[in-house]
């Protein structure tokens, strides 16, 4: 069947079989599809949907274009598992849960995002760190696996090559959106990660691709029941998304941001700490490390406090690339902006609500998301320091500092950050 003919069939509402989408991600996978047949069925999924058996059609397909990773013959004494955490703006949390998870005794490949329009990617967070290999071979990712308890890795031409492509597209095609195709990327990255336990965090808030509380339930309620038809099982949790989680936006900020809590460099943040031993905790018991929350929680505590989570990820980095000093000496390896100023509100007053998807549209805008498939990050462009709701500014405690490239970009994304604050005159 002709592309176009697809296409068609799923633009004027129609449900796919088996063969066409079969087809259509084998044409994907070798590149008799066009990137702009691509975008258009894209684009006619995210109006028209995808059932259930429509997204369990291309999950397969889309991993059958590569391999799945087999842990069984790497010599591993703990269980091997993954987490998920949906887009967001300012969500560092997974380069944290990985190395935290190993800490604890568990082995996590993750095969990660890229930036997704408005939201941040932990792969393009990563690759801001002088030296770090996103595309490490299948021996060089088993080993820092092996090694360090964590391993982070993009889709390859060996593992979910298709994949590759459509998330490109739809990240420059106003499709990231569609809560069939967010679930047919995770599910992909964690079949072809050779994991069966799967924590995914779920944003709901208006950073997040699932903004009401409707749609974020509804996205969990379709995870866990495709999840079990590929053989994984899902523990679902949930995590607010309106405001910034911690206190960076951008990408060599919130590593720096998760350098610092993993390390315990300065006081942690608290609501980032609840974020994390939430997520954490379940899947300790899940993975069957803790009984317990309150042990799971214990056992977090104990290994952020003994050092071991910080050397995990230390040790991550060194097997992906990194000089071995980055955790005394993380500057060194984080681009600084050469443009760092506080944005002061126009009136003085409390936060009671920001637009979190427009303060990462204007990050994107500074450089550090893409535009258009082949741009070049801005990796240390971004906001720190960030405000949120209840906490009082002025003309002397500032929303939050702009890093930018230039003046001009500083002062446009200075503008940007304080029309997405609201500020009550009263207490919030």
């Amino acid at each position: 069947m002709l592309p176009q003919d697809i296409i068609r069939k799923k633009r004027d509402g129609q449900t796919l079989d088996k063969q066409e989408i079969d087809e259509f991600v084998q044409g994907i996978n070798d590149w008799s599809i066009s990137d702009g047949q691509i975008a258009a069925l894209l684009m006619a999924a995210l109006v028209n949907g995808l059932d259930n058996g429509e997204l369990t059609a291309f999950v397969n397909a889309i991993v059958e274009t590569g391999i799945i990773l087999n842990w069984d013959s790497v010599d591993l004494n703990g269980p091997v598992t993954s987490v998920y955490t949906m887009p967001d703006v300012g969500d560092k949390s997974e380069i944290i849960l990985a190395p935290l998870l190993a800490a604890c005794g568990a082995y996590v490949p993750m095969i990660c995002e890229r930036m997704q329009y408005h939201t941040g990617g932990t792969l393009d967070k990563l690759d801001s760190i002088k030296g770090f290999t996103s595309r490490p071979t299948l021996a060089r990712f088993k080993k820092a696996l092996r090694e360090s308890g964590c391993a982070f890795m993009s889709p390859t031409e060996q593992i979910a090559p298709a994949d590759m492509r459509i998330q490109a597209i739809r990240d420059v095609t106003a499709t990231v959106s569609s809560i069939p195709l967010m679930i047919m990327s995770l599910l992909v990255k964690k079949i072809a990660s050779g994991v069966k336990n799967v924590t995914i965090d779920v944003k709901g808030g208006n950073g997040a691709l699932t903004p009401s509380e409707q749609e974020a339930e509804t996205c969990a309620a379709r995870i866990a029941e495709c999840a079990p038809a590929f053989g994984l099982n899902p523990n679902i949790a949930f995590t607010t998304a309106d405001h910034v989680i911690g206190q960076n936006v951008g990408n060599a900020l919130e590593v720096y941001e998760a350098w610092a809590y993993l390390t315990g460099t300065g006081p942690r943040d608290g609501e980032l700490h609840d974020e994390i031993l939430n997520i954490c905790s379940g899947a300790l018991i899940q993975n069957g490390i803790a009984a317990t929350k309150e042990e799971a929680v214990d056992k977090i505590e104990q290994a952020l406090g003994s050092g071991r989570a910080a050397e995990c990820f230390g040790r991550m980095l060194y097997e992906q690339g990194v000089q071995p000093n980055f955790l005394s000496n993380p500057s060194a390896f984080l681009p600084s902006a050469p443009v760092v100023r506080p944005v002061y509100p126009d009136k003085e007053g409390y936060v009671e609500k920001m637009n979190l998807r427009w303060i990462g549209l204007a990050t994107l805008e500074m450089g550090a998301g893409r535009l258009y498939q082949e741009q070049s990050l801005d990796y240390a462009a971004g906001y720190s320091n960030v405000c949120r709701p209840g906490m009082y500014v002025s003309g002397r405690i500032p929303l939050a500092f702009v890093h930018a490239g230039d003046a001009q970009t500083a002062e446009l994304a200075a503008v940007h950050l304080k029309g997405a604050i609201t500020i009550s005159e009263q207490p919030v």
